[in-house]
């Protein structure tokens, strides 16, 4: 249950309490967890990873670049496997709205590196989350 106002602690409890009580007079057991509600990784998260690695596999492909010995053309899965091995992430899923831009900062700033400047992706992380409603906190 999201609780997001001090108001709103007394009633959910209630309901909660309720709950809990029916489940253990008819001989259940249950578990009770309290924990801090924190912004996960969105859908807009995840549109904004694959945009990057699309636009990222035609940089490369447009530049006249392959991958690998029998010069593969880039394709964004392509991308996000070469992006998952060189920084260890396996995946975005959990990583809060900041640590998911951080993240993305990290590989634009590689991939601009590797590229001495000339791929730029059409929107930053943060200015694309902020306009699709996100907070950067």
């Amino acid at each position: 249950m999201y609780i997001s106002q001090l108001s709103q602690l007394k009633p959910s409890f209630r309901t909660l309490f309720n709950q809990a009580e029916l489940l253990l007079n008819s001989g259940k057991k249950i578990n009770v967890e309290i924990t801090e509600k924190k912004q996960k990784r969105s859908n807009e998260q995840n549109a904004y990873y694959w945009l990057f690695n699309g636009e990222l596999a035609d940089f490369l492909n447009d530049a006249g670049c392959s991958y690998g010995k029998w010069a593969i053309p880039y394709t964004g899965e392509l991308i996000h496997e070469i992006n998952k091995k060189l920084f260890g992430v396996k995946t975005t899923t959990k990583m809060s709205v900041s640590e998911f831009c951080e993240y993305m900062n990290k590989l634009i700033l590689f991939w601009q590196e590797r590229t001495n400047g000339n791929f730029c992706i059409s929107e930053l992380p943060a200015n694309y989350l902020e306009r699709k409603g996100y907070q950067i906190l």
